[in-house]
C-alpha cells in the first residue's frame, strides 16, 4: 500500500505555476517481501515520461522517499507511483497536478570555472559539491561526504579514452568505487543523474548555456528517459544537463577534459539554488 504524505508536499488536485516545485512524499510498507523497486511516471501532453525507475532493497521498515520535480506548462499532469517487492507484488497510486497562474521560474547559481583532477592527479581536488561549488581533496573530504555530488575520472570504453562525470552512488560497470575506493565506505552516497543523450547528441549548445539567466532551460533540457549516474565522453564543448539527489536541476559546460588519469577537467556550472 502506498500512502502519499501531505503538509509541505504536493497533493492530488494541487495547482502549481509553470516552473514551480513539485515535491512528493512517498511511503509504502514492504508486505510479504523486501521492497525492490520504485517507479515514478509523469503523464502530460499525451506523453508518459518515466521520471524515476529506482532499484531498492528494503527488507523491513518500509519505504519513505521524497521526490522533487518541476511543473511543466501542461494544463494537467497525472503522476503515478508504483512500488514492487521481491515477490513482484506491486501497488500503485496516482494523483493529478493542475497548472496554476503565472510562472515560478527563478534565478540560477553560476560557477564560471571549476577545476578538478582526474583519479590519479596528485594535488588538485577531486570531490565536488555542485550546490555550492565547494571542492575537496581526499584529505579534506572527511566530514563532507554527504555534500558530494560529483567526481570525474577517465577510462577506456568503446576503444577510446573517455573523460567521465560520475557520482558517489553509481555502481554500474565502471563503478565510481573502482576509481575512488574510499567512497564505498561513505554512509551517504549521493546520486546525480546526467542526461547523457543530450550530451552525446549535443542538443544544447554552448551559446544556449551562456544565455540561460533563469532556470527554465535547466529544467526543460533535462530528459529523464535517458539518464545515468555516469556520463561518458564528456569532452570540451559539450553541455550536460543533470539533476541532483535533492531534485535540483542544472547544466555543466565542459571547457577542458584531459584523457590522462592524472589530467584535469575544467567546466562551468549553472544550478538551481
Amino acid at each position: 500500500m502506498i500512502v502519499m504524505k501531505t503538509g509541505d508536499f504536493t497533493v492530488d488536485g494541487s495547482s502549481v505555476p509553470v516552473g514551480g516545485k513539485l515535491s512528493f512524499g512517498i511511503t509504502a510498507i514492504e508486505g510479504s517481501a523486501p521492497i525492490t523497486n520504485l517507479r515514478i511516471r509523469r503523464i502530460a501532453g499525451g506523453k508518459s515520461i518515466t521520471e524515476l525507475d529506482k532499484g531498492l532493497y528494503i527488507p523491513q521498515g518500509g519505504l519513505d522517499y521524497t521526490f522533487n520535480a518541476v511543473k511543466s506548462a501542461e494544463v494537467i499532469e497525472t503522476w503515478t507511483f508504483m512500488v514492487m517487492n521481491a515477490n513482484r507484488d506491486t501497488t500503485q497510486f496516482s494523483l493529478t497536478v493542475l497548472l496554476g497562474e503565472g510562472s515560478a521560474y527563478g534565478p540560477v547559481l553560476h560557477f564560471p570555472s571549476i577545476i578538478i583532477g582526474m583519479q590519479n592527479h596528485s594535488s588538485l581536488p577531486q570531490y565536488l559539491d555542485l550546490h555550492s561549488g565547494a571542492l575537496y581533496t581526499s584529505a579534506s573530504v572527511s566530514g563532507h561526504e554527504a555534500a558530494i555530488d560529483m567526481v570525474g575520472f577517465v577510462y577506456q570504453t568503446g576503444g577510446v579514452m573517455s573523460p567521465t562525470l560520475c557520482c558517489p552512488a553509481y555502481s554500474g560497470s565502471s563503478s565510481v568505487t573502482g576509481h575512488y575506493p574510499a567512497i564505498a565506505n561513505w554512509v551517504t552516497r549521493n546520486s546525480t543523474l546526467y542526461d547523457y543523450y543530450t550530451s552525446d547528441n549535443q542538443l544544447i549548445s554552448e551559446a544556449q548555456f551562456d544565455g540561460a539567466t533563469n532556470d527554465s532551460l535547466l529544467v526543460s533540457a533535462y530528459k529523464p528517459g535517458n539518464v545515468s549516474g555516469l556520463c561518458k565522453y564528456a569532452y570540451a564543448g559539450r553541455v550536460i544537463p543533470f539533476k541532483t539527489e535533492d531534485g535540483k536541476y542544472g547544466m555543466i559546460k565542459m571547457k577542458r577534459a584531459d584523457i590522462d588519469t592524472d589530467g584535469v577537467m575544467e567546466f562551468e556550472v549553472k544550478i538551481q539554488p
